[in-house]
C-alpha cells in the first residue's frame, strides 16, 4: 500500500482500523502525527503514539475503518452531558436524545465524519494557553467571551461563549451557548465543535 495513500485516509480520520497484512488481518489504532507520520497510539492512550516504517506499511494490502454504531455515539453524547455544571439548551438535548436514533435523528449534528469527535480545553491549551484561560474564567463567571484566532494544529481555531439573555422556546435564560471552531487557514470553513461539559467540545457540524 502507497505511503501516502494511507495517510490521506487517516488524514483527519483518526480511529480503530482493520489492516489487510502479509500475514492476515491486524486490528490497529491509528492516527497522522502532526508530522504527518503515520502512528498507532499507544496502549491505553488517546493522545501518544509511534510511528509505523514505511515498509510496513507498504506491505499493507488494505485498510478499512471500524465504525462505531450510531446508537453508541448517542451514548456517547449523553455521557458527556451528565458532566456538565452549567444550563444549556444543548447539553438538555443530549439528555433527552433516544437512544435508538442517529445523532442526526436527535438533531444533535448535521451529520458528519466528526459526530462525537472529542476536542478538550486541555487539547486546546497547548496551542492557546492564553484564550482558555480567559474561556474558563467566562464560564465560571457566566459571561460572553470571543477569543482571537489562533494556531491549532494547522488549523484557525478560536473558542466562543455566549449567555442566553432570553427565552425564545430552545434557550432559557442564563443558558450557556459556547464551542470550539478549527476552521482552514484565512477561511470561513471548517468543522465546529459545541461544549457538552466543562471541559469538553463534541464533534456537530462541518461547512
Amino acid at each position: 500500500m502507497n505511503y501516502q495513500d494511507a495517510a490521506e485516509i487517516l488524514n483527519r480520520n483518526s480511529g480503530v482500523f482493520d489492516i489487510t497484512t502479509p500475514y492476515g488481518k491486524e486490528r490497529k489504532r491509528l492516527f497522522l502525527s502532526a508530522q504527518g507520520n503515520i502512528c498507532e497510539f499507544a496502549k491505553r492512550s488517546k493522545t501518544r503514539g509511534y510511528p509505523i516504517a514505511i515498509d510496513i506499511i507498504e506491505g499493507w494490502s488494505g485498510m478499512v475503518k471500524v465504525e462505531r454504531s450510531e446508537t453508541d455515539i448517542v451514548a456517547k453524547f449523553k455521557r458527556y452531558a451528565s458532566r456538565a455544571t452549567f444550563p444549556s439548551a444543548f447539553v438538555r438535548k443530549c439528555l433527552e436524545a433516544d437512544p435508538t436514533k442517529s445523532c442526526y435523528e436527535n438533531h444533535l449534528t448535521t451529520g458528519t465524519r466528526i459526530d462525537g469527535e472529542i476536542i478538550s480545553l486541555k487539547a486546546i491549551e497547548r496551542y492557546a494557553p492564553y484564550a482558555v484561560q480567559e474561556f474558563r474564567e467566562a464560564l465560571k463567571e457566566r459571561r460572553d467571551y470571543n477569543s482571537h484566532r489562533f494556531d491549532f494544529r494547522g488549523y484557525d481555531g478560536s473558542l466562543w461563549l455566549k449567555v442566553i439573555e432570553k427565552d425564545d422556546g430552545y434557550y432559557n435564560i442564563g443558558d450557556i451557548a459556547a464551542g470550539f471552531s478549527k476552521e482552514y487557514r484565512g477561511c470561513v470553513n471548517g468543522y465546529y465543535y459545541l461544549l457538552i461539559d466543562d471541559e469538553h467540545f463534541i464533534g456537530a457540524d462541518i461547512d
